[in-house]
């Protein structure tokens, strides 16, 4: 999904790849076989390393942020200029095209904390006919108890809530019972826990609630 995006970032927001952006595969080939199916100037989006910041303290839970690395190496024609001046000073305009796409660019999905920033740039390989040279961004993914495995628990139905008129004594019934569904509104809850439900009248000299809305 990362690299998918700043993929999407680049063709949408940086002309003068007119496009022309790939991914790893494409990239080695162009490396290997010394050719390129992409014309030049071309931009491959990579996957870097991930660096975890220890967890945080959630009492017994998980949270993390988990620094994620992505390479973007452009590939720029040097043919014309064998000594690699005039690639080497479009660098600049590489720099600002690929900033302008893809810097703060906050993706949308819950894990991300903040923006795309920058991390840094290398030369990668020069020779009479190219220039490849890697710019380092990164982002920041949070990852929770909720990315993991869940462990099984007892479900709760209900919470049930007693309210008392003061000064209370021992056997007083509760001026109201509030039950509160936490599932399935659908499902039937249980009676509350000094008794089965009053009838009506009862419920009516007593002051309490409907059972339609659980407090009574």
């Amino acid at each position: 999904m990362i690299l998918a995006s700043f993929i999407a970032q680049l063709r949408a927001n940086a002309p003068m790849f007119g496009g022309r952006v790939a991914g790893a595969a494409e990239y080695a080939a162009a490396l290997r076989d010394y050719t390129t199916s992409l014309a030049l100037p071309a931009a491959y989006v990579l996957p870097l390393d991930q660096e975890v910041e220890s967890g945080a303290p959630t009492w017994g839970g998980l949270q993390q942020l988990v620094h994620v690395g992505v390479g973007v190496a452009v590939e720029l024609d040097a043919q014309t200029d064998r000594r690699g001046q005039a690639p080497a000073m479009d660098l600049d305009a590489v720099r600002d095209q690929l900033f302008g796409a893809v810097l703060n660019y906050q993706m949308d999905d819950c894990h991300v904390a903040r923006g795309v920033y920058y991390t840094g740039a290398h030369g990668l390989n020069l020779d009479r006919g190219r220039l490849f040279y890697q710019f380092n961004f990164g982002v920041d993914w949070q990852i929770t108890d909720a990315d993991g495995w869940q462990v099984a628990g007892v479900p709760i139905v209900s919470l049930e809530l007693d309210g008392f008129k003061a000064p209370v004594a021992p056997g007083d019934m509760p001026a109201f019972v509030a039950m509160v569904a936490t599932s399935d509104p659908t499902t039937p809850m249980p009676p509350p826990t000094n008794g089965p439900w009053p009838a009506a009248q009862q419920q009516r000299r007593r002051g309490l609630f409907s059972r339609l809305v659980r407090a009574r």
